[in-house]
C-alpha cells in the first residue's frame, strides 16, 4: 500500500529528484588539471600487473609507463582485471569467461555459467581465491545502457577458486554491480543502478546493508587509497529528465523498440558527439559555448571517501564543458591517481600531494 501510495504521489523511490553536488561533492574543475600519460582508445579497467600499472582498451592490456606497450591481447573484449598476488593478473571478458595472464596460472581460463557472464569487477585475495561482481544476468557487459532501462537488478558476487575454477555465489539481486573493495572484514560492492554503497558479508549472514546511498551519478570501480581511504569513480551523472524516463514505462520501452541506444534519453560516457542526441534547452550552445553547469548525460568524477564510514572527504570533477568524461577505474601508483577516461580516450594523471593540499 506504501508503494502504491508513493507511486501516486511521486515521492520516496518514485521521486525524480537528484542529490545535489554539495559538501565534499562541490563542483570544481580539478580533473581538467590532470596530465595525460596515454593516449588510447576506450580505455576501460587499470589494475598493477606485477607492480606496473595496466591498462585494458578494447581487447588489449597495455603498459602505462611503457608508450602503451600491448602486454597481452584475447578474442574477446575485456570487460576488468585485478593483478593477483602471486604474480600475473586475472582478466574479466565481455563474453563471461576469466583469463589468467602471467604467474603460476598463466594461460586458465574459467568457463561462464547462467549467471557469470557479466564480469564488471574483481580482486584477488592473499590465498587462492578471486571474487568477482557481475553486472547482470540477462545482459553483456556493453548492453550496460539497456539492463539500466530494463530496470534490471540481476547482478550478484561470487568467489571463484583460481586452482580448480569453481565459482560459488555470495550474493545476489544487486542493480549493476561495478566495483568491490574489501576491508579485510567484509565487502564493499558499488551498486549503479541504485547509486550505492552495500556492505556484503562473507558467510552471508546478514543481508545486503547500504553504507552510503543517494549520489548524484552512476558508480564504478572502487581502489584503496594512501591514508585508509577508498577511491570511487562516477561514470557518468543522473538526472531529473533521466530519473523522469526511467518512470514513464511505455515511453522507455517505445524509445528502446524504436531508437538506436546512443541516441537513448539515458545516461552516457561522452555527450554531444552528435546532433542525433537528445538535447535540453539548457545544454544548448550559446555564440559557440557549453555552460558548465548545464545539463548533461555525461560528467566525470572521482570521489575519495573514508574508510570508516564511507563518506565523501573530497572529490574531482570535469563539468558539463569539460574533457574529462566517462571515468570508469581509478588507481593510486606512485604517489599519483591514475584514472581511465574511457568517454574522452585517455589515461590521466594527478599528482596525490596535490589532491590533498586542495
Amino acid at each position: 500500500m506504501i508503494k502504491l501510495i508513493d507511486e501516486y504521489l511521486g515521492r520516496g523511490e518514485y521521486s525524480i529528484t537528484v542529490p545535489p553536488l554539495d559538501g565534499a561533492l562541490m563542483p570544481n574543475e580539478l580533473l581538467e588539471e590532470t596530465e595525460k600519460l596515454l593516449i588510447v582508445d576506450a580505455p576501460d579497467c587499470l589494475a598493477l600487473m606485477n607492480g606496473a600499472p595496466v591498462v585494458s582498451s578494447h581487447s588489449q592490456i597495455l603498459e602505462i609507463d611503457n608508450g602503451g606497450k600491448e602486454v597481452a591481447r584475447f578474442d574477446a573484449e575485456i570487460s576488468c582485471m585485478a593483478g593477483l598476488p602471486e604474480g600475473g593478473l586475472a582478466v574479466g571478458l565481455a563474453d563471461g569467461r576469466i583469463a589468467i595472464v602471467n604467474g603460476p596460472y598463466n594461460g586458465k581460463v574459467i568457463e561462464p555459467n547462467e549467471e557469470t557472464k557479466c564480469p564488471t569487477a574483481m580482486l584477488a585475495d592473499s590465498g587462492n581465491h578471486l571474487f568477482v561482481t557481475h553486472g547482470s544476468s540477462s545482459n553483456l557487459y556493453n548492453d550496460w545502457k539497456k539492463d539500466l532501462m530494463e530496470k534490471n537488478s540481476s547482478g550478484s558476487l561470487w568467489r571463484i577458486e583460481v586452482s580448480t575454477g569453481e565459482q560459488k555465489k555470495i550474493c545476489g539481486g544487486l542493480a549493476f554491480p561495478y566495483g568491490i573493495y574489501y576491508d579485510g572484514k567484509t565487502f564493499i560492492v558499488a551498486e549503479s543502478w541504485r547509486s550505492r554503497l552495500v556492505k556484503i558479508s562473507l558467510d552471508k549472514s546478514k543481508p545486503p546493508e547500504e553504507v552510503l546511498g543517494h549520489l548524484p551519478g552512476y558508480v564504478s570501480r572502487l581502489a584503496p587509497a594512501q591514508g585508509n581511504g577508498i577511491w570511487l569513480a562516477v561514470f557518468a551523472p543522473r538526472s531529473q529528465l533521466i530519473e523522469f524516463v526511467l518512470r514513464e514505462n511505455r515511453y522507455r520501452k517505445l524509445m528502446m523498440r524504436q531508437i538506436e541506444p546512443q541516441f537513448w534519453v539515458a545516461p552516457t560516457l561522452r555527450s554531444n558527439k552528435s546532433f542525433r542526441e537528445p538535447l535540453q534547452a539548457g545544454g544548448v550552445k550559446h555564440l559557440g559555448i557549453l555552460k558548465p553547469w548545464s545539463p548533461a548525460r555525461s560528467y566525470g568524477m572521482v570521489i575519495r571517501l573514508d574508510d570508516c564510514d564511507f563518506q565523501p572527504v573530497l572529490s574531482l570533477h570535469s563539468r558539463a564543458d569539460g574533457k574529462r568524461h566517462g571515468i570508469t577505474s581509478c588507481l593510486e601508483h606512485n604517489g599519483r591517481l591514475l584514472m581511465a577516461v574511457k568517454g574522452d580516450g585517455m589515461v590521466a594523471s594527478y599528482p596525490i600531494d596535490r589532491i590533498e593540499k586542495g
